[in-house]
């Protein structure tokens, strides 16, 4: 049991983080579209400003949620057996 509730806490601790750091990199692009700061052309507005401001915190929340549900699946299949 003890499994489960700590998968489920780590895949909605990975949902929270990856939102926010997409509502910071939706902040900071309206920064990149000022006059003065440049922003990538092959990524777009939004992907330069994910690239500078998300990689580190979207890399955590996938490797959250890869955690959280390899806990859920064997707590899952620990109670068949």
């Amino acid at each position: 049991m003890k499994k489960l509730a700590t998968g489920l806490v780590l895949i909605l601790s990975s949902a929270i983080l990856y939102g926010l750091t997409l509502i910071t990199a939706a902040i900071y692009s309206t920064v990149l579209s000022q006059e003065g700061f440049g922003w990538d052309s092959r990524y777009g507005l939004f992907g330069t400003a994910f690239w500078k401001v998300g990689i580190v915190p979207a890399i955590l929340s996938i490797i959250l949620a890869v955690v959280g549900i390899g806990l859920i699946g064997s707590s899952l299949y620990r109670k068949k057996s």
